[in-house]
């Protein structure tokens, strides 16, 4: 099941890419205004922060409550809840050309899966779920994303801008050591086809040293890098639970038919039997009553 998350996955790490950008330049309001702001830009759903505590001195924020929507089209209540993001900046480098972010911890962040139809082929197993995947919120939003990466940033999936758009090269770099995404909980949903509601058991991603090789990156570049380095987490984990998932269901769909086409053989054989017994039955009273009509008959002629 792990491959839905990077979809949706994408919009978070862009916005966890502008926290970081706030985190060094803006305060904590500021910060909470442009992720209720960008948010909604980049995802086309409702993005809300509830608290941002932040210390310049240690280079420390942490988010609170940060929950992502849905876009049209999808009825559970959210795409993701992230309960606690923490950010975490080596404050020697905030005045220099690289500045390093020692750590982005997402602890326990709670997500819905909704695919508006899921499908499932055995025969071609990844080949269904790709296809289940692309009616789901997180492909909706990354599609989203995409959009606004394109129209305002560069190309998008993951291309830098072209050359008259590109400010990728103003402000500074940055270089992310460590990034966790831990103890992601996943609930899949499903609105037709296949009726799904499973929990997938929780699973981390865990990515070391983005940017450090090339001595530092633009933020947009962080986040090409970031992004689809995401999603093949979260893909690699996920579509494996969630074909799983669908082999079980499948299963039980062929143990029910199973068991309704038992329950009418033997209700039929035991209505044979019924029908042949009564039969007999009647046969035999038919048979006694005559036998006793005739020897009362026989009684009254003295035979």
């Amino acid at each position: 099941m792990k491959k839905l998350l990077v979809y949706g996955g994408g919009a978070v790490v862009a916005i966890v890419i502008a926290v970081v950008a706030g985190t060094v330049f803006f305060a904590g309001d500021i910060i909470k205004k442009t992720v209720e702001t960008l948010g909604p830009e980049l995802t086309q759903a409702e993005v809300t922060l509830d608290k941002v505590d932040l210390s310049l001195t240690s280079g420390e924020a942490t988010l609170t409550g940060l929950v992502i929507r849905n876009p049209k089209g999808f009825k559970t209540p959210h795409t993701f809840v992230l309960g606690e993001v923490a950010v975490k900046i080596d404050t020697g480098t905030i005045t220099s050309d690289t500045i390093v972010i020692n750590q982005v911890i997402i602890d326990s962040p709670d997500v819905i899966a909704e695919f508006q139809k899921f499908s499932f082929n055995p025969l071609k197993a990844m080949a269904s779920i790709q296809e289940s995947l692309e009616t789901s919120n997180f492909m909706t939003i990354q599609r989203n994303v995409d959009s606004y990466v394109k129209k305002n940033i560069g190309s998008g999936n993951g291309q830098t801008a072209t050359a008259d758009n590109d400010k990728s090269g103003d402000g500074p770099k940055l270089i992310i050591e460590k990034f966790r995404m831990n103890n992601v909980k996943v609930r899949a949903v499903s609105q037709s086809g296949l009726m799904l509601d499973k929990s997938i058991p929780p699973f981390s991603i865990s990515l070391d040293n983005i940017g450090k090789k090339e001595g530092g990156l633009p933020p947009a570049e962080i986040a090409a890098i970031l992004i689809p380095a995401v999603q093949k987490e979260i893909t690699d984990a996920m579509t494996g639970d969630l074909i799983n998932a669908a082999k079980e269901m499948v299963g039980k769909l062929g143990d029910a038919a199973k068991g309704a086409m038992k329950s009418v053989t033997e209700g039929a054989g035991s209505m044979g039997k019924t029908i042949t017994e009564g039969a007999g039955g009647v046969g035999k009273t038919v048979t006694e009553g005559a036998k006793g009509a005739g020897d009362a008959i026989k009684g009254l002629f003295g035979k």
